[in-house]
């Protein structure tokens, strides 16, 4: 049988019927403001098919074909056509049990389509509930899918460390969030950031630079002779008078001078801090 027309003298329900009723197995072709495709056999809905211009869109569950039929129930106007089957080779679904789906879908729209939320550039969870809030586990899936991954270090960087703990004590004991694996490059970044400072290069736009810089020798050539290099003391202010009542004070500091193990001292300045705490106990 061959079947073609206009969207404008036949619905979508009315095609799917023809479909079923005839037991026809082939593939119907929509071609208008949306482009699709519904695969049939023996009149039973198998599959179906959306192009848009991000690519194609193949429905092989019953949600999947419902929400593409759902998209092609709105098109009426272009043309359709029925052709050879080339869809799935499945039991599939019933005419009625699709579009039960499909009108499901549809009362949806209609319950939200008062809201303006459709319309909304965008969209954001309100901050206050007028009761108390019963999921189905369906429901907590569309959460579940709008919150992208997040860290205890983003939330304390963006409301406080104290605000971070409290939310994290709430999702632990409602049981609403996991520990999720993290890539081993982003795992690493303790090491990245070590190595970064280490070669003195940029880490979140400051320049981390050692005091000291190691320079490699240019090569010398034979029989060139090789002059030490110059080593200039450090200048070391001389240190202002200390009023008498303040001697002790000085003292007691200049005693406790130390360094971190990390600190590298020249001999020049231990001698200085020695030269200086001589001069103290003199006085």
């Amino acid at each position: 049988m061959h079947l073609s027309g206009q969207l404008s003298d036949w619905s979508m329900n009315d095609l799917l019927q023809i479909m079923q009723v005839t037991k026809k197995t082939g593939s119907l072709d929509i071609e208008g403001e949306r482009r699709g495709r519904v695969h049939f056999r023996d009149g039973r809905v198998t599959g179906a098919e959306l192009t848009g211009i991000d690519g194609a869109h193949t429905g092989s569950d019953r949600d999947g074909v419902a929400d593409i039929l759902y998209v092609l129930a709105s098109v009426d106007e272009g043309s359709f056509s029925v052709g050879a089957a080339d869809g799935p080779d499945a039991k599939g679904w019933t005419v009625e049990e699709v579009l039960a789906d499909v009108e499901a879908l549809q009362t949806l729209e209609s319950e939200v389509s008062d809201s303006g939320l459709f319309e909304a550039n965008g969209v954001k969870l309100t901050h206050e509930v007028g009761g108390t809030v019963t999921l189905e586990p369906a429901d907590w899936q569309t959460f579940a899918n709008l919150v992208p991954a997040f860290s205890f270090a983003a939330l304390e960087a963006k409301y406080g460390r104290g605000t971070a703990v409290r939310m994290f004590h709430t999702l632990n004991r409602l049981g609403l969030a996991e520990a999720a694996a993290v890539p081993e490059e982003e795992a690493d970044w303790l090491n990245r950031l070590a190595e970064v400072v280490a070669t003195g290069a940029t880490w979140n736009g400051h320049t981390e630079a050692s005091e000291t810089s190691t320079e490699v020798p240019e090569p010398v050539e034979a029989g060139e002779s090789i002059e030490p290099a110059t080593v200039e003391e450090p200048e070391v202010a001389e240190p202002e008078p200390v009023p008498v009542g303040e001697k002790s004070r000085v003292q007691s500091e200049l005693k406790g001078v130390s360094a971190p193990a990390s600190t590298t001292l020249t001999d020049g300045v231990y001698d200085e801090i020695r030269r200086l705490r001589s001069r103290v106990g003199d006085k």
